[in-house]
């Protein structure tokens, strides 16, 4: 996916799917991805919602998704929607900034 300013305070923010945002550990525990700064997650049980991406604490909320920008919205409905406007299996998406190495 493109980055683009998703408007929640940090530039370079990508659209990210759970496959991503996820990884097992050695333990075989799963836990988000070191790879990314995590700003937010968008649930289809709240679809207008952006709340704190975390596996440790309570989500809180981040954001409201009529505030990005047209980008950002069209990135969205990719993600959780086939090209024949039907819903496709992707229940939840990840906002996210790749940090530097």
């Amino acid at each position: 996916m493109s980055s683009v300013n998703y408007n929640l305070g940090n530039k370079g923010v990508r659209l990210i799917g759970s496959s991503e945002a996820w990884i097992i550990g050695k333990t075989r525990k799963k836990r988000l991805n070191p790879k990314y700064k995590f700003v937010g997650k968008m649930e289809m049980t709240m679809p207008n919602m952006i709340v704190s991406a975390t596996d440790k604490k309570k989500p809180s909320y981040k954001g409201d998704v009529n505030n990005l920008n047209r980008t950002a919205k069209k990135q969205i409905i990719e993600h959780f929607y086939d090209d024949n406007g039907k819903r496709n299996k992707k229940t939840v998406a990840y906002l996210a900034i790749q940090k530097d190495k």
